[in-house]
């Protein structure tokens, strides 16, 4: 009997964590940062950009069909759906596939294959996802997310019900295999909020929206084409990476003191006698 993979997930919030900021490091963009600071919008990515070929790609569990309690729950989940989602459909012609899925086995397992390349793109074409930092002065993060430590981080506060909110990724060695038919939230989170241990060291939490358009019946944020508005005072600070040039320290300059935010400015600075970033304020 083939045992069913372990998928759930423990949902933590930045609030639960007791972290007092989050922190996406990104490339300097002049226009993109004004959309930050001026504009009070944040730009959530789709999915099939992001640099882990597995994150945010489901896959269902088929060794458990050899179980038949496990084949006979995904068969009336079938079921179940069909009756919903296609009324057009006899109930003698569902009946009639549901016994073709229980004599023959692997044409579910065909037909659940289809359904995990199918989800991948659903996710691709619904959910929208900010990928943030637990803490500033991680060099692998400024290195691969922020143009080699030429660009910056933004920092904001988990004192407000949006970032308080951001979920903590789960870190593991096996992959997720998904139960198709399981209705419990954190199971259906998952595919969103799990990536290999080799991330380990990026401690990422991540807000999770939907585009407005397509959005289902999960709570999530909504972004309108990749944007969400942020709650006022957020944003607490733009850091520039200890490669920016002092140009780009000038335009953040510039750029806050017109938008008439209290947010500070501040560096990332390299010690002098550790492999170490220390941030500090200018």
């Amino acid at each position: 009997m083939a045992a069913m993979q372990e998928t759930s997930i423990e949902l933590m919030t930045a609030t639960q964590a007791k972290i007092p900021h989050l922190y996406h490091y990104q490339p300097f963009d002049q226009m993109r940062l004004a959309k930050v600071v001026t504009d009070g919008t944040l730009y959530f990515s789709n999915p099939k950009d992001f640099n882990d070929p597995w994150d945010c790609r489901p896959w269902y569990d088929l060794e458990s069909l050899a179980d038949p309690a496990v084949l006979e729950r995904h068969v009336q989940w079938y079921v179940d759906v069909t009756r919903k989602q296609m009324p057009e459909i006899q109930a003698a012609e569902i009946s009639r596939r549901a016994a073709i899925f229980r004599a023959h086995p692997a044409l579910l397992r065909t037909k659940i294959e289809e359904l995990s390349a199918s989800m991948e793109a659903a996710i691709q074409d619904r959910y929208r996802v900010l990928c943030l930092g637990s803490t500033p002065d991680c060099e692998l993060m400024w290195a691969h997310y922020a143009a080699k430590h030429s660009g910056i981080c933004l920092e904001f506060s988990t004192q407000n019900e949006t970032f308080g909110g951001a979920l903590r990724v789960s870190y593991r060695e096996d992959y997720p295999l998904l139960d198709l038919t399981s209705h419990e939230y954190s199971d259906n989170l998952a595919t969103l909020l799990t990536k290999s241990a080799a991330w380990w060291y990026e401690r990422e939490y991540r807000l999770i929206a939907q585009e407005k358009s397509r959005a289902d019946g999960f709570e999530t944020l909504l972004a309108d084409a990749n944007l969400i508005q942020m709650p006022e005072g957020a944003l607490t600070a733009v850091i520039a990476g200890c490669l920016a040039p002092d140009s780009v320290v000038g335009i953040i300059r510039d750029m806050v003191s017109k938008s008439g935010q209290s947010v500070n400015i501040k560096r990332a600075v390299r010690a002098r006698d550790m492999y170490k970033i220390v941030i500090d304020a200018m």
